[in-house]
């Protein structure tokens, strides 16, 4: 009897065995299909967003098609060449009438800065604010020394 169930535990972890390799290579044959699903839907919802003004040679019914019949072909295609304008992802230019720093928004260049350390005023602020700083503690130290001496001339001279 122990036997028996011993040859029973052994068949059943040789089949889990199996069972979840078979798992894996379900998970792995799957992952091209959820890839071009996640390239094509990504791509659609691109193209529907995308101002028309900014659509490269085709109509947005055009690409929508290509994208859809053409399997990776058209979401290819339209992640490179479906933006004539696309300036999200670049730096502003910097100039006279531009301060550098400045980004890109969907209606162009943003008017106030990405971050404080491009801020000309917010740096103005700072070097202030460290010079006023500077004042204090001079001062501070000033007053300090001023004590000290008037200690000192206190315990040397005792007829005041």
């Amino acid at each position: 009897m122990a036997g028996s169930t011993r040859r029973h535990r052994v068949r059943h972890r040789s089949g889990s065995a199996r069972t979840r390799r078979g798992e894996r290579h379900v998970l792995l044959s799957a992952l091209p299909a959820l890839a071009y699903l996640g390239l094509t839907v990504y791509s659609l919802i691109d193209c529907l967003q995308t101002p028309t003004e900014e659509l490269f040679r085709l109509s947005r019914s055009r690409w929508i098609a290509a994208i859809v019949l053409l399997p990776v072909l058209g979401a290819v295609a339209w992640l490179l060449t479906g933006h004539a304008g696309r300036g999200r992802h670049e730096r502003a230019p910097s100039g006279p009438d531009r301060a550098a720093g400045y980004g890109w928004t969907a209606e162009g260049v943003a008017q106030h800065p990405i971050g404080p350390d491009d801020d000309p005023d917010f740096l103005a602020g700072l070097g202030r604010a460290q010079r006023e700083q500077k004042r204090l503690l001079t001062r501070q130290e000033e007053d300090r020394r001023r004590r000290e001496e008037e200690q000192r001339r206190d315990q040397a001279d005792p007829t005041d």
